[in-house]
């Protein structure tokens, strides 16, 4: 009794459009990220947030002891009150002493006197002015606002702490949109341009697809890795997705172009080629193609087969050449 012919899955071969992309793992990253220190030395009095809280731009996020600062800007102010008011004086006794000079009431010598006292009284002010901004800059610094708006990613300080210039205090960052920095081959990233969609995989969200789109190509090779930076921004995320995730990448590298594919399952190796099973008259004839580029389970056939051959896709560790196959429907093992 003849045994039935082995049963196969088979996909009719047809031009479809292929995108060509490259594919690199990159980190995920904050739009902006900023580290913030302190600029004056004080304790801290007021801790106002902490790790994981949404922050406003502008809004308090720790205070300094003011107390020295603020004795500063009050003795610098009055110092620039005590100077505007010798500066009026100096300039009423010029005004006076011109009219009395000219007159004969006084000698030219006092004129002289009259003119450097006005000139010592502006030199002072001026120096009592740019006292008074430095006591006020340190009355500002003594108060610690976000830059911008974001998260407070880490707090680095604590309720009490003395503080030294440029001690850290806080991360800050803008997770509101995320971005990455891929590294790609020139020769692919050359061709990437301004807008080009991009697929994002990230590891710790399996299954799951994200968009994005080249915001940047750089115009200098990474000198390490001798490859070329793009930027990419990540569509709305919904919050699925955080500042320091690895995902992988795929970024539209061209034009689409039309290409025959089959499944990477119905190709197999004989004699140092690629060969599918081409269904003709229920009998599978062996052809050798030459494969291009391979993804997401196809492979580009660049020669070998044409459009509207059937092809076995699955099933063919059952088939010789030339022997008759039965095509099952793909939900059938």
């Amino acid at each position: 009794m003849q045994a039935p012919p082995p049963a196969v899955h088979a996909e009719t071969v047809k031009r479809e459009p292929l995108v060509p992309v490259s594919s690199a793992t990159a980190e995920i990253l904050a739009n902006r990220q900023s580290n913030l220190r302190s600029e004056t030395a004080g304790r801290v009095v007021a801790v106002l947030v902490d790790a994981g809280d949404r922050v406003d731009e502008g809004q308090v996020l720790l205070r300094l002891d003011v107390g020295r600062p603020a004795s500063a800007a009050r003795a610098a102010n009055a110092s620039v009150a005590q100077s505007e008011a010798r500066l009026n004086q100096a300039e009423r006794e010029l005004s006076r002493t011109q009219t009395l000079v000219k007159t004969g009431g006084l000698p030219e010598q006092r004129l002289d006197d009259a003119q450097d006292a006005v000139r010592l009284a502006s030199a002072a002010l001026k120096a009592a002015k740019a006292e008074a901004q430095l006591a006020r800059r340190g009355l500002t610094e003594a108060v610690v606002r976000a830059p911008f708006g974001g998260t407070v990613v880490e707090r680095t300080v604590e309720l009490g702490e003395y503080l030294g210039p440029g001690s850290p205090l806080l991360t800050l960052a803008d997770t509101s949109l995320l971005k990455a920095r891929v590294l790609l081959d020139p020769r692919e990233a050359l061709d990437v341009s301004i807008g080009a969609r991009a697929s994002v995989f990230a590891y710790a969200r399996p299954g799951e697809e994200f968009g994005g789109q080249v915001v940047r190509v750089g115009e200098v090779v990474d000198p390490r890795t001798r490859r070329l930076p793009v930027e990419i921004e990540i569509d709305g995320h919904g919050g699925r997705l955080r500042p320091g995730l690895v995902a992988r990448f795929s970024v539209q590298t061209g034009k689409p172009r039309e290409v025959m594919q089959v499944p990477l399952d119905g190709i197999f190796e004989r004699f140092g080629s690629q060969h599918v099973y081409v269904i003709e008259d229920g009998v599978a004839k062996r052809r050798a193609i030459v494969v291009g580029e391979v993804r997401a389970g196809y492979a580009e056939v660049l020669e070998g087969i044409e459009p509207g051959d059937l092809v076995i896709s699955k099933g063919v560790t059952r088939v010789v050449d030339g022997s008759e196959v039965h095509i099952v429907p793909v939900d059938e093992p």
